[in-house]
């Protein structure tokens, strides 16, 4: 797992009145040299990951790529393990829907189109959520460089990022349901407490304009049809960890201190369903690729 950086100071630092909670997070303020944090420059990216295939010699028509590290970037006593990159992204809640069955409703014919998506917003601090647009565009560049991605950047405007996850894999029917984004993650839905430690929490509970840190992954998925090859990208959500409340941060901070914009305001867009998300293992775990 990485942690994004600007000018050379992690981001939860550079969200004012320790909004980031950056005294909760499992990395050091002083950044360093290290896969742990993420190059600020597309050649440093370049230089930090790449693209790997999966063993796709079953299926004819549609496969999944990998954002793994490069091997020289890591230990040396890590470099003969494939580790599957995972960047932290913070933001403000906007809308979202998580639950189980995202905005798959059952008369719905295709349930393969169904998701689960949450938006975050920069709420008016441009400085930390420039640079987390900054790294996605980056990573989105290395991407398509390496598998030819459609490289469109609707998810990264506005001030905005959104993440979505495939409810379904292509083999599930519609009674079966998708636990996680790859077949090794554990996913999170979870509240920072004062010491650092995430406690689980209904998904009901978010609302928006909560502060809520995100792990989020490449989602790269690569179709076949006519003899032609399309390959999209998605950044996908692996754990949602809520880090303030919408009433707890206005109780703290002023809207000035935040350099905020215009109100929070937004429809809750959750269900009465079951999340798809639980407490999983400790976060500074590090997925690792299946041979």
């Amino acid at each position: 797992m990485s942690i994004i950086t600007c000018n050379c100071a992690i981001v939860p630092a550079v969200w004012p009145c320790g909004l980031g909670r950056a005294d909760t997070s499992p990395f050091d303020l002083q950044v360093e040299e290290s896969w742990r944090y993420v190059p600020e420059t597309f050649k440093g990216i370049c230089d930090w990951a790449t693209v790997a295939k999966e063993d796709d010699t079953d299926q004819t028509s549609f496969s999944h790529r990998h954002l793994v590290y490069q091997p020289s970037a890591l230990p040396e006593d890590k470099r003969d393990t494939t580790f599957y990159v995972t960047v932290i992204l913070q933001g403000f809640l906007g809308e979202f829907n998580i639950s189980v069955l995202g905005n798959w409703k059952r008369r719905d014919r295709n349930p393969a189109s169904a998701i689960q998506f949450l938006t975050l917003e920069s709420g008016g601090v441009n400085d930390a959520f420039t640079a987390q647009l900054r790294a996605l565009d980056n990573i989105r560049a290395l991407i398509s460089a390496k598998v030819g991605a459609d490289t469109s950047h609707a998810e990264l405007e506005l001030g905005k990022i959104t993440l979505q996850r495939r409810v379904f894999t292509r083999e599930d029917t519609r009674e079966s349901l998708l636990s996680s984004g790859t077949s090794t993650t554990s996913s999170v839905l979870g509240a920072r407490r004062a010491n650092g430690e995430n406690v689980e929490i209904a998904h009901t509970a978010l609302r928006c304009g909560d502060f809520v840190e995100v792990s989020a992954y490449a989602d790269i998925q690569v179709t076949r049809r006519n003899r032609r090859i399309r390959t999209t990208v998605h950044f996908a959500m692996r754990e949602v960890v809520r880090l303030w409340s919408v009433d707890d941060w206005k109780q703290h901070f002023t809207r000035t201190d935040l350099s905020a914009k215009g109100e929070f305001t937004g429809h809750l867009k959750v269900h009465e369903m079951p999340s798809g998300f639980c407490i999983g293992g400790s976060r500074d775990e590090d997925l690792v690729m299946e041979a």
